[in-house]
């Protein structure tokens, strides 16, 4: 790769850079973080959507339910689920290039494959993570979660759910060439992964067919090590190596995808 920059526009808002001072996977990234500040109405809906779940859904049930904590376990839970649902919107943003050709021609810059998909997995996990601190800071406030061991942990561990997230989305996104069936299937996914989890319930309270499927969740072993590292300042080391083995398998997949869907213009 030469010493000079090469602009590329690859929409018709949103250019990329490649240049040999920051690296192509940066360079990605960025982009897909830029993208997060072109929707706001997203922003503002989610948010709206967590502050009503947090401070009228979540008081109403504690003040409901004899279990002590609850309160605190389902604004946690909050937290992970919403890091989740934003990162399956990579898959929208994919597909949607996909659509219009725009992916073909990022796949012309001067960056490997494999470069690639790590780029746009790292930039959908940053975005995600830059939406949902300001939400981590006000249950952190709210529980008084001080440790500063604790909340890297945690914050460690909601960054490997997005990461994986977005690597199961892009797998999606590559794989599925109908818009409608895209959405449902999308959408279907991101309910069953979000919901059949101990983010929001513990299982003792869920129907027997959730409650069976729930302890592979990928959002509950996100769920139960940022529960360990905030309020036991432990590490739920059978969570992690769940979770870090769902960001494997899943950005290999979304990798091997790429390679074999896009490659000789499938979209186009």
């Amino acid at each position: 790769m030469s010493s000079s920059a090469i602009q590329v526009n690859a929409s018709s808002e949103i250019p990329v850079t490649v240049t040999s001072r920051t690296g192509p996977i940066v360079q990605i990234a960025l982009r897909d973080i830029a993208t997060l500040f072109r929707t706001p109405c997203i922003i503002i809906s989610r948010s709206l959507a967590f502050i009503v779940q947090l401070f009228v859904f979540a008081t109403l049930i504690s003040k409901l339910v004899v279990v002590p904590g609850f309160f605190q376990y389902y604004a946690i839970g909050s937290v992970v689920g919403t890091i989740a649902s934003i990162s399956f919107i990579i898959g929208y943003d994919i597909f949607e290039e996909a659509e219009e050709g725009v992916l073909d021609y990022l796949l012309t810059l001067p960056i490997s494959r494999r470069q690639f998909i790590v780029g746009r997995a790292l930039g959908g996990a940053v975005r995600a993570m830059i939406y949902i601190i300001p939400m981590f800071v006000i249950v952190a406030i709210l529980e008084g979660f001080v440790n500063p061991l604790s909340l890297g942990a945690a914050l460690l561990v909601l960054f490997l759910l997005a990461f994986g997230v977005t690597g199961l989305s892009i797998t999606v996104a590559v794989s599925v060439r109908n818009a409608n069936r895209f959405d449902v299937f999308l959408a279907l996914l991101e309910l069953a992964v979000s919901r059949a989890s101990t983010a929001l319930y513990p299982i003792a309270f869920m129907p027997s067919y959730v409650a069976a499927l729930a302890p592979f969740s990928p959002v509950s072993f996100a769920a139960d090590s940022t529960r360990a590292a905030l309020t036991t300042f432990s590490l739920d080391l059978p969570g992690l190596a769940g979770l870090i083995a769902f960001v494997v398998v899943f950005l290999g997949l979304g990798a091997a995808f790429y390679f074999r869907k896009l490659e000789g213009g499938v979209y186009a």
